[in-house]
C-alpha cells in the first residue's frame, strides 16, 4: 500500500521527460495528492527547491512544480508500478516532505481543486 512520502518515477515514454512524483497526503477514499519534481531553471517556480542530498534521486537543483499537482487514485499508481510504467524510488525524508507539503497550500500554481482536497485531507 502506498503512503504519504512515497515516490515514483514515471513519464511519457521519453527518458528525458521522466519525473519524480511524490505522494504528499495519506490515502483518503483511495485517493492521494501527488506533486512533481522537475529540473530547476529560470522559468521554474522556486518555492521549494531540492538540492543534492535532499533525496537520492536529486543530482542537481530541482524544484517542485505545483502546477502539475494531481489528485490520483492509489489503484492507478499501483497499476503503473505493477505494469512497469513507473518505478518506485526511495521515500522522501520527513523534513523534506514537510517543506514540499507546505508548498501545496502556499504555491499560486497549485490547482484550486488539489489545494482544497489537500486542506480537507490534512485538516
Amino acid at each position: 500500500m502506498l503512503k504519504c512520502g512515497d515516490t515514483f518515477l514515471t513519464g511519457d515514454g521519453d527518458e528525458d521527460n521522466f519525473h519524480l512524483w511524490i505522494i504528499v497526503t495519506p490515502a483518503t477514499e483511495g485517493e492521494v495528492v501527488t506533486v512533481c519534481l522537475v529540473t530547476a531553471n529560470k522559468r521554474t517556480e522556486r518555492l521549494v527547491v531540492l538540492k543534492p542530498g535532499d533525496h537520492p534521486f536529486v543530482k542537481h537543483d530541482s524544484a517542485i512544480s505545483y502546477n502539475f499537482s494531481k489528485i490520483r487514485l492509489v489503484a492507478d499508481i499501483e497499476a503503473l508500478l505493477e505494469n512497469g510504467f513507473a518505478n518506485s524510488k526511495e521515500p522522501m525524508p520527513p523534513d523534506v516532505l514537510l517543506r514540499i507539503q507546505a508548498g501545496v497550500v502556499d504555491s499560486d500554481f497549485t490547482p484550486n481543486g488539489v489545494r482544497a482536497f489537500y486542506r480537507e485531507v490534512m485538516a
